[in-house]
């Protein structure tokens, strides 16, 4: 640690060097205690850090060892995740609900008398509107 080093006035000089003097010490003393501060925080930090990097360092060691023995295991992939490929999410939704009406849903088909209603109907809607404007 740095030894303290005092601003020395002479007793005969004004009141504002005094003032200066003494703001400039505790100026000093405020710059060390922050010093000291930050460079405790800077340890503290690299401590975290390299426990951080220990603790990882350890669970990729058990990884690696948890892969080994589901090699010799005969098991030679980690679970997957998500949906099995292949499948549609439909289809794989539908299969859970069974007998439910929010299953499958079959496509829809119209009856060509239908299919002129709605469209005669339609037409008259646009004719409608094109005879309001």
């Amino acid at each position: 640690m740095a030894k303290k080093t005092r601003v020395r006035v002479p007793q005969d000089a004004p009141a504002g060097a005094v003032i200066a003097a003494q703001a400039e010490n505790k100026l000093d003393d405020f710059a060390q205690d922050l010093g000291r501060m930050l460079g405790q925080a800077q340890n503290k930090a690299e401590s975290w850090l390299g426990q951080r990097k220990a603790i990882a360092d350890h669970l990729i060691g058990l990884r690696d060892t948890a892969t080994q023995l589901l090699a010799q295991l005969g098991v030679s992939d980690a679970p997957r995740r998500g949906r099995r490929s292949g499948k549609p999410a439909a289809a794989s939704a539908g299969s859970q609900r069974t007998g439910s009406a929010k299953g499958r849903k079959k496509k829809r088909t119209m009856s060509p008398e239908a299919r002129a209603k709605i469209g005669a109907a339609q037409r008259a809607r646009w004719a409608r509107q094109k005879s309001q404007k």
